[in-house]
């Protein structure tokens, strides 16, 4: 039996990407260290665009959980902070 190409070649930094929805329902991306992403107008065009900048590797880009949102305010630390909206 052979040797899967994922334990040769782990993803060295999973989840560079982050997309989910702000405070005001926007859809967003942020890398982890909060120097690339965006606002767009649909979750489609958020996840392509994060899959462009990662160059398609496996597991750099992680969708927030609908009762998440992600804050991009550049005062609040690197990258996208996360915050569940839990009622």
């Amino acid at each position: 039996m052979g040797t899967l190409a994922r334990d040769i070649h782990p993803v060295p930094t999973p989840h560079r990407f982050m997309v989910g929805r702000d405070p005001q329902g926007h859809w967003v991306v942020s890398d982890e260290q909060g120097l690339v992403g965006g606002i767009f107008a649909d979750k489609e065009a958020a996840v392509r665009f994060a899959l462009a900048e990662s160059d398609h590797l496996p597991g750099a880009v992680f969708c927030a959980p609908i009762d998440v949102t992600l804050d991009l305010n550049p005062l609040s630390g690197h990258g996208a902070t996360a915050r569940g909206d839990r009622h």
